[in-house]
């Protein structure tokens, strides 16, 4: 949960690895689009690379082409 006076920014960034493990291991498709949005809207930009092996990931994840 976000402390008193710590922003979302802030949030995302220290539980970055917490959100990823959510994202890849997580059952619950609300809770992956949560974190999915949170790491969207708050964290860090990543490389084209990055964000192209995180969407063949959940590609593979989603029972394959889309």
């Amino acid at each position: 949960m976000v402390g008193s006076g710590e922003t979302p920014k802030e949030y995302v960034r220290e539980n970055e690895e917490q959100l990823e493990r959510l994202i890849k291991h997580s059952n619950n498709t609300f809770v992956r689009a949560l974190s999915l949005a949170a790491l969207l809207e708050y964290g860090e930009d990543a490389s084209p690379e990055a964000l192209e092996a995180d969407i063949e990931r959940l590609k593979e994840m989603a029972g394959g082409d889309h």
